[in-house]
């Protein structure tokens, strides 16, 4: 829909004069289009006027001496303003026109075509003015979901969502009514072990009856996980829970007397306990209250990523215990320099978060410098031990660029290791540098990849040393640029981990992974796929229920499927990826462990999951290259992989030279391009190569 005629667009105009400018605005007058147009004359006025008031469109003549029009454009993009920009030009130049479109231009036209400006001036607001929409729409969305998960939280009845017969969600009640702590343990737990075993095939018919569009209720007998038995009566619909179709079921005890209000208050302390500042619980929400802000007053804020860059050293110096006193004492040194109005959090182990009310940048930086400066100076003593505390910080705006208030603390992570990379005390997050950006023109070519099949994924294969005869590859997911060429995963999954993309992108990957399994296994072929995940999926309860359903339609068994997680990701999410190992085990899958090694606790993880293969970090192989033999770390490691009885997989094998070592080492499976670089199909002869590999 075009703007309405009677919706006035603001305009902003950069041209050789004022006179030559207004003949663009009278075009617009001329279509019917309202108009009310503001010509700049200097950066400086430019920064201003943007900054003070709210414009929906700039037209910008690209060879006009009064204002350049690069530094016009990122001055825009610097302030964070959505507003989109039509470049002028006298003639039609190829080269012109590409230079501005990468520069952040969304057109570049003619300037004496006025009906084409006419049109891309409409399409170009009308663009905007939906993206204006959705951002409020993302803030009412995101206000009603809270009041819907409260109105859940605190009702009197057991409510639960279910999707292919796993729990995906239960209030509460329904889970003290059937005894559960812990909602990572009920998500784990099929719904049919809710009821005694004699009424699991009533409850299998109901089910089945209520997606035939039969009756939605059932009398039946539930048990707790201590086996007590009692009667109850549930009520099935249709519902969808974070965007997952699934089955809402609402379960009454037949003895309960409804007349009786059950009340039942959960109570999330918004206190860090170590150091008595704001938790990570309680400054996200206010994240997301400042962004709300943002949005409807049209403003900006600041948020800030404060880290200890010798945290470890730290340790070292004084043990966990003695940490926590340092912490604390650093706390209360943040405490006396923090601004008035601002939030405090301690939001992770070493890092700290600050949400500043003004956007006043320069402000913020001498705040921080002073900080930095005073508890440099400070003593940070634990029993008689000073420990020297180092701090960096990097900054970002809160403002209408940003999806949601935790991109910009995305934003400010991202600026306090450009500080750690450079040296700096702090570092800002620019926008309109082109290093800044090049994150989010992978967040564009992954999302475009994703709706436009951008993407594919390549087998690559892996080598029992033990004469396994199943087959077994591991799935490589390459981005198709715009030249043709692959993008590999490890340049561009870092630069969405942090973005709903990530997910999208696992569950793209995991389809098209099933679907040509199963057609490869039809085909006469025992095979095994061992596919990477992010920290998305095995935090998103839907995810394993949603590959239940794709292993059943496709008839494959579970174990035909692997799933990768780094060490890394296994450790930062313990929790959840514990939840995640149990569910594996249900459907019969298995889990891989990859950059195995590179951290100090390692095999404390199989005391939490259970672990099929581990991945040996690749820098073990280099060592054993440069070398010409084994490490006694990695003669270690592989020795108490073994003995937890996991299969060890070594990455990376580019020599033969390292074979006979391996094999000495009982390794079980190898892998790299001395053996086979990654292949379109599997189509891979693992029976002509494996004496040879061995």
């Amino acid at each position: 829909m075009s703007p309405s005629s009677s919706s006035a667009i603001r305009i902003l105009l950069i041209h050789d004069t004022q006179n030559e400018a207004e003949p663009i605005a009278n075009a617009l007058r001329n279509a019917g289009q309202a108009v009310r147009s503001h010509f700049i004359a200097s950066l400086d006025e430019l920064a201003k006027v943007i900054d003070e008031q709210t414009w929906d469109i700039m037209l910008v003549r690209l060879n006009t001496s009064t204002v350049d029009a690069t530094e016009a454009v990122e001055t825009v993009q610097r302030e964070g303003k959505d507003i989109p920009m039509i470049g002028l030009i006298d003639q039609y130049d190829e080269d012109i026109i590409s230079s501005a479109l990468d520069m952040g231009i969304a057109d570049v036209i003619v300037e004496s075509s006025e009906q084409h400006l006419v049109q891309a001036v409409r399409r170009e607001v009308a663009s905007l003015r939906s993206r204006r929409e959705l951002r409020t729409q993302r803030i009412a969305l995101k206000e009603t979901e809270k009041r819907c998960q409260l109105l859940l939280e605190s009702s009197v009845d057991a409510i639960a969502y279910v999707h292919e017969g796993m729990h995906i969600y239960a209030n509460p009640i329904y889970m003290d009514m059937f005894g559960y702590d812990d909602i990572e343990e009920l998500q784990c737990t099929p719904i049919m072990d809710l009821v005694s075993g004699e009424e699991v095939s009533h409850l299998k018919d109901a089910l089945k009856g209520f997606k035939e569009g039969k009756s939605g209720e059932l009398t039946t007998k539930g048990q707790t996980t201590d086996g007590e038995t009692f009667g109850i009566h549930m009520d099935f619909s249709s519902a969808s829970y974070e965007g997952e179709p699934c089955t809402q079921i609402i379960i009454r005890k037949n003895d309960v007397n409804e007349a009786v209000l059950q009340e039942k208050i959960r109570e999330i302390s918004s206190q860090d306990l170590v150091t008595g500042l704001h938790n990570k619980l309680y400054f996200n929400e206010q994240l997301d209250k400042a962004y709300q802000r943002v949005i409807n007053d049209s403003t900006r804020m600041l948020v800030l990523h404060l880290g200890l860059t010798n945290f470890n050293e730290v340790k070292s110096a004084v043990g966990v215990a003695g940490s926590d006193v340092i912490l604390k004492d650093l706390a209360e040194q943040l405490q006396i320099h923090q601004p008035d109005n601002s939030i405090l959090a301690r939001y992770a182990d070493d890092m700290f978060a600050l949400l500043l009310p003004s956007s006043d940048l320069e402000a913020a930086k001498k705040v921080i410098n002073h900080t930095i400066q005073s508890v440099q100076e400070h003593l940070f003593d634990v029993d008689g031990t000073t420990v020297p505390v180092k701090l960096a910080c990097g900054i970002a705006h809160i403002d209408e660029a940003c999806k949601n208030g935790n991109e910009a603390l995305v934003q400010a992570d991202q600026a306090f290791s450009q500080a750690l990379q450079s040296g700096e005390r702090l570092a800002y997050f620019d926008k309109s540098d082109i290093a800044n950006l090049a994150d989010n023109s992978l967040l564009a070519k992954v999302d475009h990849a994703l709706m436009h099949d951008g993407l594919r994924v390549q087998f690559q294969p892996i080598m029992s040393l033990r004469g396994d005869s199943q087959e077994h590859y591991d799935i490589l997911v390459r981005l198709i640029d715009k030249d043709g060429s692959d993008i590999l995963a490890d340049d561009f999954i870092p630069a969405i981990e942090n973005s709903e993309l990530s997910g999208k992108l696992d569950r793209w990957v995991v389809q098209q992974c099933i679907e040509a399994l199963a057609e490869h296994r039809r085909r006469g072929h025992n095979t095994q796929l061992l596919i990477h995940l992010t920290a998305a999926s095995i935090q998103d309860p839907t995810f394993l229920p949603w590959v239940n359903s794709l292993l059943k339609a496709e008839k494959l068994p579970g174990d035909s499927i692997c799933f990768q997680i780094t060490e890394q990701i296994a450790h930062s999410h313990l929790k959840a990826a514990k939840a995640f190992s149990k569910g594996l085990s249900l459907l019969k899958c298995q889990l891989s462990i990859n950059q195995f090694g590179v951290g100090d606790n390692g095999l404390a993880l199989t005391r939490h999951l259970d672990i099929n293969y581990a991945r040996i970090d690749g820098s073990f192989v280099e060592q054993l290259v440069k070398d010409g033999q084994a490490s006694d770390e990695l003669t270690a490691l592989l020795k108490a992989i073994h003995q937890n009885d996991i299969n060890s997989i070594v990455p990376k094998i580019e020599h033969a030279e390292v074979l006979a070592s391996l094999w000495e080492l009982g390794v079980n499976y190898i892998q790299g391009y001395y053996l086979q670089a990654p292949l379109d199909d599997m189509d891979y002869n693992f029976e002509a190569d494996e004496e040879e590999a061995v």
